[in-house]
């Protein structure tokens, strides 16, 4: 197949190819998935850039290409497009976020809150069982194909709303505000069986220090609570396999109500 005619499109229509560059950037470096620090800036632009020219080339030309009068137009339309592109990849940030906020509450029910980690991705100190968590959603998403579904939901919008005509209508806080509710009702779902095993281990030592007082509270029940929480903990990770699957299709159906939001004035 001849791509020369395909590169000089590309060529002629370099603004509206930098406008669609704009849009994958946004929604794939703002993403914890394709965005995360320790992968090389140049190969996060590369692989952007390579998807760009896959679209243009695969999907169907726009009947016409939009005109910009001035600079300052077209600068307005990337912030739009950029702006875009990030308010989904909102949504798969705060939806993997809840992996940390989870283990947050599983290690202080444990006993490892003051044990955090440096996360060089978010800049800051995490929990141990929440990076681990995290670090298994990631693979887990992989594993389900969520980055092929997350190229398609580029193609998507690509299609249903054409480049340079994106915008942000006010209801797009409500989606926000829902997406950050949800997330933290789900964080809470996820430690809940350590959370809960750490209740009903404080009500049986209560009871066991009042029948026999003479029982140090802080030499049995700290590494009790360490023991039963991390054997709690262990037992849970075939569940948050399998939660993940519904974790996973809630969150690209919230990134298909953001899409819809930011298409309903397009």
């Amino acid at each position: 197949m001849d791509i020369m005619p395909q590169l000089a499109v590309l060529w002629d229509h370099l603004d509206f190819v930098f406008l669609l560059f704009i849009r994958i950037s946004g929604l794939l470096i703002s993403s914890p998935i394709f965005g995360r620090k320790n992968m090389p800036n140049i190969a996060k632009i590369g692989f952007c850039a390579v998807l760009t020219v896959i679209f243009m080339t695969g999907l169907p030309a726009p009947s016409t290409y939009p005109v910009y009068d001035n600079l300052l137009i077209y600068a307005l339309v990337i912030v739009r497009e950029l702006a875009f592109g990030v308010s989904m990849g909102f949504v798969l940030t705060t939806m993997f976020n809840l992996t940390m906020t989870a283990g947050a509450i599983m290690d202080y029910q444990i006993g490892y809150s003051m044990a955090s980690i440096y996360d060089f991705q978010n800049n800051t100190q995490t929990p141990i069982t929440g990076s681990l968590f995290n670090i298994m959603m990631l693979i887990l998403f992989f594993m389900y194909d969520g980055h092929l579904k997350l190229i398609a939901i580029i193609q998507k919008t690509i299609t249903a709303i054409p480049i340079g005509s994106a915008m942000a209508p006010p209801s797009i806080m409500w989606v926000a505000a829902e997406v950050m509710t949800k997330s933290f009702v789900l964080s809470v779902m996820v430690a809940m069986p350590v959370l809960a095993a750490g209740v009903m281990m404080e009500i049986a030592l209560g009871a066991v220090i009042k029948t026999v007082p003479q029982m140090n509270m802080f030499v049995v029940g700290i590494p009790l609570k360490i023991i039963v929480g991390l054997i709690v903990m262990l037992m849970t990770f075939t569940l948050f396999a399998n939660f993940t699957k519904d974790l996973f299709t809630m969150m690209f159906n919230y990134i298909g109500v953001m899409f819809d939001n930011l298409g309903s004035t397009a």
